[in-house]
């Protein structure tokens, strides 16, 4: 469990990033991306298709279902699904100092599920990053391309459209 003074921390960040969203100028908002890390990577969502950010807090096992689907979880009254994507995307499972936070998807993209991530870690802007190359051999259609920061910092752009049409995201059952 999170102590009171981690929470406070991150209800503190939550409303620093909100605050920097709402006087982020419009003309740079298409290219401005939330900066994530789950394990050991780091991954840029694009801000339209995030809900938002939220405490890992108790998650219902769901019985018969696939091992990256971890249950279900109640966020301010809405039941989502809570999915390990590390684990989902063929890797090993987020263990428990790994998994600290939620990823809410967009209401936008009628989904009701959520990502585990390990935390978020600010705003990147595409045009003062290095482009890369593609992120993968199509396998993971929900990754895009990869960038890299002026610290050095490789992020994948994360397509959360793309990852909750992808057929094998709906199914769950195992």
């Amino acid at each position: 469990m999170q102590s009171e003074k981690q929470l406070d921390k991150l209800r503190d960040f939550s409303t620093q990033l909100a605050e920097r969203l709402k006087t982020a100028p419009v003309a740079t908002g298409a290219s401005l991306r939330l900066a994530v890390r789950i394990g050991s990577r780091a991954y840029l969502v694009e801000m339209a298709s995030a809900g938002e950010i939220v405490p890992l807090g108790d998650v219902a096992p769901v019985p018969w279902t696939k091992p990256w689907y971890r249950g279900l979880t109640n966020v301010r009254g809405r039941l989502v699904g809570v999915v390990d994507l590390m684990q989902f995307s063929g890797g090993t499972a987020l263990g428990p100092e790994q998994a600290q936070q939620l990823l809410v998807i967009g209401e936008s993209l009628k989904s009701s599920a959520a990502l585990i991530i390990t935390r978020a870690f600010g705003l990147r802007n595409l045009k003062e990053l290095e482009r890369l190359e593609a992120a993968n051999d199509g396998s993971r259609p929900w990754e895009r391309v990869r960038y890299r920061d002026s610290d050095g910092t490789i992020l994948t752009e994360l397509d959360l459209a793309s990852l909750v049409a992808f057929e094998r995201f709906s199914a769950i059952g195992a």
